[in-house]
């Protein structure tokens, strides 16, 4: 219609008449259509500060603030004036790209302009001096100002919020009203950021009840910075009933409330309100997708954060970058190596998310060498690491025992001041305790002032792997001392560490007081372990009676504890019958048909072995083999059972010869129930039958320093035979030797192992 009338215009002679023109590029100008708007503005044949004054406005508030700034000095050449609103606008220009000289030269104009106590320029002058964090000015000017305008008030409020003062913000939030002046709707929120970009939830619950009081419980952007609150501290019932209680359909409140359920891991949740909020004909934002597809990666939901990547496209939002960082992630996390490679090179402004997305989601996908590569190429482009980086990183590191990478890490945490942040230190102590290195895990618990409920778990959990169940639970007593409340993470830790070194009373009444003293109703998973310290005790009939008396139904985790001990213990009869339940449950899982086969093979049962091994067959289950891997040089090599396609196997397999030689003479005998069956153990060619940690450790003596301990790590439980032959290694070769298998650590050294036999 503008255009329209503008053609008549010309038509009709008018547009040489000055006060036409700035009635059009006012209209041009509020309606965004600045090209429009300059092109009349160049073509006009007298313009006054009017003309002037439109488009510097409208310039500016279309975030063009290069040429309002420029147009303004043109302005002055011209002898022209600008009024307060174009100042005010020039203000907010300066602001946004931070040019406080021009700003400064701006404020003195508008001192001799007379127009300083204007409530405009006030506002755009406190925010300059914000924006540009110069705050002891514009603390100054606060001061100068008439204190009625709330507007200022709330400027100051956000300004000490930005720096995380929240001292003085709640000191400017008390001020005011001791002065008379009423909170808006935009006061509360601002306070109320500031308590949730600091974590003061105490002092948000009680501006809560002000909002309350004062009437603006209905207001909708107070609710939702409410909700953002609760949400981002866990409160999320809370956030729910405030959330639950709006009458209008705010996309920020909706967003905040699935962003809090994606930040706290109740992804489903997070998805389902995804869902209504588009089934209410709501437009999702972007922080609304990019929450949708976190949520997605948080249960490896592949396909479904695949759709509404692909909604999020059809809404404009395909170069958006918090959009693209979760779907980064979203591949990373389900797996999806080259995808995420894809999707992260399509990034085309790449920040630490993007990278800490690949780093991470590697991470906890299991493609752990990833995302130690993807580490080393941020290092390689000189790219700042941050504490999720480097905590990633160094879980990644831990996962697959690597410990010199690790330990490279650490420094790297060490040079940039990150490593005296407790997350930092969480993250070492699980590293050294998974790679081995259980003296330094200690030393960096013992090191660290500000521990946490995680720093204790750690420590605790790592004494527990490497089989130092006493030393668990001396650190769990001075944990309680120190009035740290244990978790149930904590207690997994305890009954593991009870477990392994065969302290069963000890373990059940841990057990019996989660309920009764600290008030945590157990998990399956401490079930399970229950069932794992009877079962390892030899107390499979007490293992069954407790799995009949437990108030919830057992899960694969628990008959797989018991069938575990049944191999060990050889009780077939009750082996049988945690092994049924387990084929009804995880029928495809072949750890069962194995654990039950090995059953039969030491009572001799070759015929129910083999109908266990055609059972395999016939539902095309395949044994999941076993795996080695120690680190020589800087390169990890890889071992299966009877593996001959090292490059050094002639010499490993000699070496080998040779070790078996000395370790019969000092007592060693093969185990031959170890073997899979009758078959196996006539082979003439025993070569055939190597397990993959016998070679692994033979090269790694081969390979090694003699002053440095073998270190293999194993993916499954380490066999009698095995277990018993390295102990002999340990003590004919003089060598520390460190294993890491599915269960646990053992520590060999001088002929004995760590675990005493008892694992």
């Amino acid at each position: 219609m503008g255009e329209q009338l503008h053609d008549l215009i010309f038509k009709w002679g008018f547009s040489s008449e000055t006060f036409v023109c700035n009635a059009l590029l006012t209209l041009y100008s509020r309606f965004g259509k600045l090209k429009l708007a300059e092109q009349l503005f160049s073509k006009m044949q007298q313009r006054d500060k009017v003309s002037y004054n439109s488009l510097i406005s409208g310039l500016a508030q279309s975030g063009i603030y290069d040429k309002a700034l420029q147009l303004f000095e043109f302005m002055q050449l011209d002898c022209l004036e600008p009024d307060a609103v174009t100042v005010a606008s020039l203000l907010s220009a300066c602001a946004s790209v931070g040019d406080l000289c021009k700003g400064k030269q701006l404020h003195c104009y508008a001192i001799k302009a007379g127009m300083s106590l204007d409530v405009i320029i006030e506002g755009s002058l406190l925010d300059l001096y914000v924006k540009c964090s110069d705050i002891e000015t514009a603390r100054e000017f606060f001061s100068s100002t008439e204190t009625e305008n709330v507007v200022l008030w709330n400027v100051m409020l956000v300004a000490y919020g930005q720096l995380g003062n929240l001292y003085e913000s709640f000191k400017i939030f008390s001020q005011m009203q001791i002065e008379g002046l009423r909170p808006n709707q935009f006061t509360y929120p601002s306070i109320l950021r500031t308590c949730t970009l600091l974590g003061a939830l105490d002092l948000g619950e009680q501006i809560h009840n002000q909002v309350i009081k004062a009437g603006f419980q209905p207001n909708v952007y107070v609710c939702s910075v409410l909700i953002d609150m609760y949400s981002k501290h866990g409160k999320l019932d809370t956030a729910l009933e405030i959330f639950r209680r709006l009458n209008e359909e705010d996309v920020v409140s909706w967003t905040a409330m699935i962003a809090g359920y994606a930040q706290h891991d109740m992804y489903i949740e997070a998805l389902k309100l995804f869902k209504e909020m588009q089934n209410r004909g709501i437009k999702p934002d972007n922080v609304g997708f990019s929450s949708a597809i976190s949520a997605c990666a948080g249960i490896q939901a592949f396909n479904q954060g695949r759709q509404i990547h692909a909604q999020s496209f059809i809404f404009g939002y395909s170069s958006d970058l918090s959009i693209g960082n979760a779907v980064v992630s979203l591949y990373a996390r389900c797996g999806k190596v080259q995808e995420a490679y894809s999707a992260f090179k399509n990034i085309d402004l790449k920040d630490n998310i993007s990278w800490n997305g690949l780093i991470s989601g590697f991470s906890q996908s299991g493609h752990c060498e990833e995302a130690l590569q993807v580490f080393s190429q941020m290092n390689k482009h000189s790219l700042e690491a941050n504490m999720f980086t480097f905590c990633s990183a160094v879980s990644a590191a831990a996962n697959i025992a690597n410990v010199k990478q690790g330990k490279q890490i650490h420094a790297k945490m060490i040079k940039t001041g990150y490593n005296s942040e407790t997350e930092a230190s969480n993250v070492l102590i699980t590293l050294y305790a998974k790679c081995g290195n259980i003296d330094d895990a200690e030393r960096e618990f013992y090191e660290l002032d500000d521990k946490n409920e995680v720093s204790w778990n750690a420590i605790i959990t790592g004494y527990s792997q490497h089989g130092c169940g006493n030393e668990a639970l001396t650190i769990f007593e001075e944990m309680k001392r120190s009035g740290v409340v244990p978790t149930h993470v904590t207690f997994v830790g305890v009954l593991s560490a009870c477990s392994h070194v065969g302290l069963v009373n000890e373990g059940l009444n841990y057990f019996k007081s989660m309920k009764e003293q600290h008030g945590l109703e157990p998990r399956l998973e401490h079930y399970a372990c229950v069932v794992d310290i009877l079962g390892r005790a030899g107390s499979l009939g007490r293992a069954v009676e407790f799995i009949k008396e437990m108030p919830v139904v057992p899960d694969a985790m628990i008959w797989r504890m018991l069938l575990s001990a049944c191999r060990v213990h050889k009780n077939m009869k009750i082996g049988e019958i945690a092994a049924s339940h387990l084929l009804e449950l995880e029928p495809e899982d072949s750890a069962t048909y194995v654990l039950l086969s090995n059953i039969y093979a030491v009572a001799g049962k070759w015929e129910s072995r083999d109908r266990v091994r055609q059972m395999m067959k016939d539902r095309g289950v395949k044994k999941e083999p076993g795996r080695s891997w120690i680190e020589i040089k800087n390169k990890f090599h890889a071992f299966y059972v009877g593996d001959k396609l090292h490059p050094l196997t002639d010499k490993i397999y000699e070496f080998l010869e040779d070790l078996n030689e000395r370790v019969g003479e000092i007592g060693y005998v093969r185990d031959q129930s170890s073997l899979w069956n009758d078959v196996e153990q006539s082979q003439k060619d025993p070569s055939v039958y190597v397990h993959s940690e016998k070679l692994a450790v033979a090269f790694g003596l081969l390979s090694s320093s003699y002053s440095i301990p073998i270190r293999v790590m194993k993916n499954l439980r380490v066999c009698n035979d095995c277990h018993n032959w390295l102990k002999f290694v340990s003590k004919v070769a003089n060598r520390a030797i460190v294993v890491r298998d599915a269960y646990r650590f053992h520590h060999f050294e001088n002929g004995f192992c760590s675990c005493k036999d008892y694992w």
